[in-house]
């Protein structure tokens, strides 16, 4: 029986093959007998694995050597294709089967206007597996016609914790540990703007040797989010090894606030000059950052200042094309990018 949509609803672009090229078709006998156990009749029936019908896909990264714990709301009902009509007062039993029997898969039986959930506990390999499975969710008390069928991809990664604040740059090496052979590889990060590897480009990783991975991290935006390093083999596009790279970002503090505001529809935006001032009574390298270089640019990048003196820097806003307000950190770092002062600009567009 074909395993997909009931109907048949879905297009054919969504359809997975699992079927073995090695596999042949299974033959079943199917007996009728009388009372005194003669066979009157034998069926012959031939059965041919058929590929999933997928409706979604789901990926997930997680750290390596722990439990994936999940718990997945399935649609409205009257989204779902190849439902029945039942009665308000009946009570709706959801049925779900996975691919992997080494899978904790289960649901709970709900009132029919309740929302339905479906839960996961997966435990994940060694980095870089990628576990590859199949949820099935059925209505009918036989489990005999699908009504979703989710494929499901659970990325094992080496976690990485790391604290740091909006604007600062932090560095931190990461083990990259060769494998049989000697591999071309190179670094990828999902957020070039913030994680840059070094070396960036393509380099060669030994056999069995171990080789310091060098990541900058400077991240744009306050609280907790995850980042992807992955290092691929670029001859065999073979995934070498992978890193869940978690930021525990602060916002630095902030030393003047300022209020301005730009008309909404100017072509050349706006320019404006504030002052900073060395601290320091020796002569000191400055370096400007911001959390919006999509809307904030400076007239110099850098600029170095002899003990108490002041230097004005040349901001320039770019225009706005709609009404609002959106708020821009100045941040001026020492040569070890670590910040001295923030500034915080609050731009009206008008």
């Amino acid at each position: 029986m074909p395993q997909g949509p009931a109907k048949g609803k879905l297009a054919k672009k969504n359809i997975i093959n699992q079927q073995d090229p090695n596999s042949t078709t299974k033959k079943i006998e199917v007996i009728f007998k009388i009372e005194n156990q003669k066979p009157i009749a034998i069926l012959q029936v031939n059965v041919e694995a058929q590929p999933y019908v997928i409706d979604q896909t789901f990926r997930f990264y997680h750290p390596e050597m722990t439990f994936l714990k999940k718990s997945i709301r399935l649609p409205p009902l009257h989204a779902l294709s190849g439902l029945t009509v039942q009665s308000l007062n009946a009570e709706l039993q959801i049925n779900v089967r996975c691919s992997d029997f080494n899978i904790i898969c289960e649901t709970k039986k709900m009132a029919l206007n309740e929302p339905q959930d479906v839960f996961l506990k997966v435990a994940c390999g060694p980095c870089p597996e990628v576990k590859k499975f199949f949820v099935i969710v059925y209505m009918d008390p036989w489990l005999a016609v699908p009504i979703q069928i989710w494929q499901f991809y659970i990325h094992s990664l080496q976690k990485i914790d790391v604290s740091c604040v909006v604007g600062e740059l932090t560095q931190l090496s990461l083990v990259l540990r060769g494998t049989q052979t000697v591999r071309k590889v190179a670094a990828y990060s999902s957020s070039p703007e913030e994680l840059q590897p070094t070396p960036s480009d393509v380099f060669l990783l030994p056999p069995h040797e171990v080789k310091d991975l060098h990541i900058s991290v400077r991240p744009q935006k306050e609280g907790d989010r995850c980042l992807y390093l992955n290092v691929v083999d670029v001859d065999f596009r073979q995934l070498v090894a992978s890193w869940l790279i978690c930021l525990s970002c602060k916002q630095p503090t902030i030393s003047k606030a300022f209020e301005i505001s730009i008309p909404v529809g100017e072509r050349r935006g706006s320019t404006k000059r504030i002052s900073y001032t060395n601290p320091y009574p020796n002569k000191r390298m400055f370096s400007l950052r911001t959390n919006r270089p999509d809307l904030l640019q400076y007239k110099e990048d850098s600029f170095e200042l002899e003990g108490g003196e002041t230097y004005h820097i040349g901001l320039r806003f770019a225009p706005g094309q709609n009404p609002g307000v959106e708020e821009i950190l100045i941040l001026i770092n020492d040569q070890a990018e670590k910040n001295e002062a923030t500034y915080c600009v609050q731009i009206t567009y008008q």
